[in-house]
């Protein structure tokens, strides 16, 4: 540095002229131009540092000055001290890159780097704080310009933000897993929706059902009139490889045995009398997808001995030819017979017996099965009431207990052909149920006559009404009567308030 020169802040000011003017005017240009480097300094509200090439603090700011203070933390320097070493002393670590924060802090004085920023922590209980740390060159004058500023609540709010989506995380995991089960406990999984129920009984049919639906083996489905088999040879067939191709339906029991053989094999031109032209029969058209042989306890022995065939090469002859036609078919069949019994007593052969029950399913009736009959009542009522111009709100509790209770011989079917009849007849917005049928848990006829069934339904709303037979939401408007027309009808069933029963409407 040659005589005469300034040194500040790293700024060389120029030797002064002869009359010393020009080193007066230099120093009050300096001072002016740390006057305004002091300003704005105070003037940023953030914490500022000003390092020189070393890496030693020249300047801060106020906003530095005014953060709380650990000894620990790089935070606890003032002018003249090193920030390097503050760093290498504080126990923390780089949050955001590679390396240590000083190394990156030096690679910047030494020009490697035009920039460096990372987010650093002190993990000392005492501290626990998350710093920005921003690294700016200064250019020619060399040294670096440091934004350090205290992001710790923005650090806790993003670890409670990761940990709320750790548990949203987990909730979800949990909720699938819980749909999972719930699509056997349920029964309403996709695939299964017309399968109506929460029983153990019916749980146990649906878990057969997704075990030997995707497999091509026979299966046999026993159960009573009107449990459901055809539903059930559906959802196989529409869970099946072969669900793009046809299910063809054959009721044996419909069927002539005379005509039963060329129903399912066809039959050639002339084969007997009346038959005008070849004929393909149910075999064929279901070539690729399944058949379902419903009551095929009913079939002729004769019948029996070419399904067989069928079974075991997929090969048979129609009537009246003798080429062999080859087809590729899924047999399902089904029975409200004891097949084991039939094959006792010489009405249905054992080996076609043995071939078709590969893999049998038993649906149960519907009487071993009653906590499913409010699942089904409303399934019906919601899929029949549209069609009918209904809008059904509730059924009587009363009512509902009595189908619960009642045997229905005729299972679902049976279940299904009362509802309907209910929601002709229903004209409010409460289930009206023909109960002339049902008889409760102990033998007793819940009604016998038309008249029964509607003293019982009218005492059931008037006993929801608090006995009030007129008025908004009463009686007679839940019925979808007149309230002349109520007080009419009940005088006509012989019904009279209970002694005794207070006017207020039941909780």
């Amino acid at each position: 540095m040659g005589k005469g020169d300034f040194v500040s802040y790293g700024q060389v000011v120029p030797e002064a002229d002869g009359d010393g003017v020009g080193f007066f005017a230099g120093a009050e240009s300096l001072r002016a131009a740390q006057d305004l480097n002091r300003c704005l300094l105070a003037s940023v509200p953030v914490p500022l540092l000003v390092l020189d090439a070393r890496g030693r603090v020249t300047h801060t700011n106020e906003a530095w000055t005014g953060v709380p203070r650990c000894a620990d933390c790089p935070d606890h320097v003032d002018p003249g001290a090193d920030y390097l070493e503050a760093f290498a002393r504080c126990p923390g670590r780089n949050l955001a890159g590679e390396g240590s924060a000083r190394d990156g802090i030096r690679s910047v004085l030494e020009g490697r780097r035009s920039s460096f920023e990372t987010v650093f922590q002190c993990p000392r209980p005492a501290c626990d704080r998350h710093f920005r740390v921003a690294v700016t060159p200064l250019g020619g004058v060399g040294g670096a310009l440091i934004v350090q500023t205290d992001v710790g609540e923005l650090e806790r709010a993003r670890a409670e933000l990761e940990r709320s989506r750790r548990e949203v995380r987990e909730v979800r995991e949990r909720l699938d897993a819980e749909t999972a089960c719930l699509r056997t406990e349920v029964l309403r999984a996709h695939g299964f929706d017309e399968i109506v129920g929460t029983s153990a009984a019916l749980a146990k049919v649906v878990r057969g059902i997704e075990q030997v639906a995707a497999a091509d083996s026979p299966v046999l489905i026993f159960g009573e009139t009107g449990t459901g088999k055809d539903l059930v040879a559906r959802v196989l067939h529409d869970r099946s490889r072969r669900r793009n191709r046809p299910l063809v339906i054959v009721n044996c029991a419909a069927l002539p045995d005379a005509l039963i053989e060329s129903e399912l094999f066809g039959y050639e031109k002339g084969a007997f009398t009346g038959a005008v032209a070849r004929t393909l029969g149910r075999f064929e058209a279901a070539d690729g997808g399944s058949i379902l042989l419903d009551e095929i306890g009913e079939m002729p022995l004769g019948a029996q001995a070419k399904l067989l065939r069928v079974l075991e090469g997929g090969t048979f002859e129609r009537l009246g030819s003798s080429r062999t036609v080859r087809v590729d078919v899924r047999i399902l069949a089904a029975t409200n017979r004891d097949l084991e019994k039939e094959v006792r007593e010489g009405r249905f052969r054992p080996d076609l017996f043995y071939r078709l029950n590969v893999f049998p399913v038993a649906l149960p009736p519907l009487r071993e099965r009653p906590e499913d009959v409010p699942l089904l009542v409303w399934h019906f009522i919601n899929a029949k009431q549209g069609a009918l111009g209904r809008s059904i709100a509730r059924v009587p509790d009363r009512l509902m207990r009595a189908m619960a209770s009642y045997a229905w011989p005729g299972n679902i079917r049976e279940l299904e052909n009362v509802i309907e009849r209910a929601l002709i007849l229903t004209t409010g917005s409460t289930l009206a149920v023909d109960a002339g049928s049902l008889e409760d848990a102990r033998g007793q006829a819940v009604g016998t006559s038309l008249d029964d069934v509607q003293r019982a339904h009218i005492q059931e709303v008037l006993r929801l009404c608090g006995w009030k037979v007129a008025g908004k939401g009463n009686a007679a408007e839940r019925l979808g009567l007149k309230r002349g027309t109520l007080q009419f009808r009940m005088k006509k069933l012989g019904i009279e308030r209970p002694s005794g029963r207070g006017q207020e409407r039941p909780a």
